[in-house]
């Protein structure tokens, strides 16, 4: 049952990510060619304020998480409705703190930053692009965190994907057809209305059991508040760079970030897509022996760098030709840039790396014992954008995201081996080492090599032939260098084709 559910989760994921990654590239170039890059640049900025005000729900979401595991491991109705209770209770009181601070976020914002559009439009579209989250934080959070922990991830993904494919066809008309930006920004609001009746439409068919109302459990989920302090240096790590830039730099070079990084931004959702699908399958067997989990671990371990390793590099490989080809009608700046894709792919190589290890420590609820090093990596990547930007602009906000990354990344690999395992690093730093060299190898023999690609359907082509090489390249590398953990994925396919059959 949880091969079929990981199976799913990570089928619908992958599907819901492709559209996503899809409306990512059109979306923006129609915004870009009806509107301009200001205004692509301010909806840009926008999203990361929203993510920002999202820090009211972060702590609690990862807390009820890591608390549901194992009473739904062990069936536990009674001890879910009271943790279930305590959530909703904090999320009801995260939605009337966010939405106070919406208001004085919109009001405050179009005085913060330089721009040549009107004050009050600015502020209707942080509100109307914020409303949906109150609803969300009211109506459903509580039941994304029951289905993600129960391992049906793909439920939500089908919602999420669903209302999504509205909100970019209704973008994309209304855009086309005339209308202002602030039309677009009350669509997307509607159909987050529309995604909350999906969710409680679902929940009351097949969780009739759900109480509410009973005794909540709040110390079971106690750590929101070491979370907390997580989620804050994540949103502030993940973030700093179209903030910085859209202070000093201004609104046109955040566009041109925002262009290079929806490629990278989206395709790494599709990683932590498959990794949502399948986390839940850990934190139900981290209670389980733990030589059984070290091995099911490694597994995990290997098969996310490898894929992630290579699907990054293909993108990294293909993102200038493609890059010719969006850009060739977007006039008022110029987007083809060299270097970015090489600092874009380096902080992403490095973000799948850590993933495993992030995993671990969220399961074994070492919340509060990681937090200052969570702090740590954040400060450095502040200090290193600000002393950067004045000299190096966006390259330097993005080397202050790999210097900062370079320390997290190693820090969360030696603290999950070390202090949770208790096992040696090497085979961890054996996996990554291995596929960083692969993936420098192959952007060396093919990158900036696709001059003859003058289409889409050109770069598509191009895509697959070089596609197939470099996962050939990869799968030599690692099976030499990683056989055995290699041969466990054999067998595991192999018994699960058995059961196939013999089902």
């Amino acid at each position: 049952m949880n091969a079929k559910k990981g199976i799913y989760n990570i089928v619908f994921g992958i599907l819901g990510q492709a559209l996503t990654v899809v409306f990512a590239i059109i979306v923006p170039k129609v915004i870009i060619e009806y509107y301009g890059s200001e205004v692509n640049g301010l909806l840009s900025s926008i999203s990361q304020i929203l993510v920002y005000l999202g820090l009211f729900e972060a702590g609690v979401g990862t807390a009820s998480l890591q608390a549901l595991y194992q009473p739904i491991a062990e069936g536990g109705k009674k001890d879910i409705n009271c943790i279930l209770s305590a959530t909703n209770k904090y999320y009801k009181r995260t939605s009337k703190l966010y939405f106070a601070a919406l208001v004085v976020f919109s009001v405050i914002y179009p005085f913060v930053v330089k721009n040549s559009l009107n004050t009050f439009l600015v502020m209707a579209l942080i509100f109307f692009g914020g409303l949906g989250n109150v609803v969300n934080f009211m109506y459903q959070g509580k039941y994304k965190i029951l289905l993600q922990a129960e391992g049906k991830s793909y439920i939500v993904t089908n919602i999420t994907t669903i209302v999504n494919v509205l909100i970019n066809v209704g973008k994309i008309i209304l855009i086309i057809a005339g209308f202002q930006v602030l039309a677009v920004q009350v669509v997307f609001f509607a159909f987050n209305v529309l995604q909350m009746a999906l969710f409680e439409i679902y929940i009351h068919k097949n969780y009739g059991w759900i109480d509410l109302s009973v005794e909540p459990n709040e110390a079971a989920i106690s750590q929101k508040n070491s979370v907390l302090i997580h989620q804050i240096s994540t949103l502030v790590f993940s973030n700093t760079d179209v903030l910085v830039l859209s202070v000093f730099s201004g609104l046109k070079v955040v566009s041109v970030y925002t262009v290079y990084n929806y490629i990278y931004s989206t395709v790494l959702n599709l990683f932590n897509t498959v990794n949502n699908g399948l986390v839940f399958y850990l934190g139900q067997n981290y209670h389980k022996g733990k030589e059984h989990f070290v091995h099911i671990y490694r597994v995990f371990e290997l098969d996310i760098t490898i894929f992630g390793y290579y699907v990054f590099t293909v993108i990294g490989v293909l993102t200038l030709p493609f890059m010719n080809l969006y850009t060739k009608n977007m006039t008022d700046y110029n987007y083809i840039d060299k270097l970015l894709p090489v600092l874009f792919l380096t902080i992403q190589l490095l973000s799948i790396a850590r993933f495993a290890s992030n995993n671990l420590i969220n399961i074994a609820g070492h919340f509060k014992k990681t937090q200052s090093r969570s702090i740590a990596e954040s400060a450095i990547n502040l200090i290193v954008s600000f002393l950067a930007v004045y000299k190096f602009g966006i390259y330097g906000v993005l080397i202050g995201t790999i210097v900062a990354m370079v320390y997290r990344t190693n820090d969360m690999i030696i603290y999950a081996n070390h202090r949770i395992l208790q096992t040696s690093v090497i085979s961890s730093y054996r996996i990554m080492i291995v596929n960083i060299l692969t993936a420098v190898l192959c952007m060396i023999l093919f990158y900036d090599k696709i001059h003859w690609a003058g289409s889409y359907m050109l770069l598509i082509g191009a895509g697959i032939v070089y596609g197939i090489i470099i996962l050939g390249i990869f799968l030599v590398v690692n099976l030499i260098c990683n056989w055995n953990l290699m041969k466990t994925n054999f067998s595991m396919v192999k018994q699960l084709i058995k059961r196939k059959i013999a089902g």
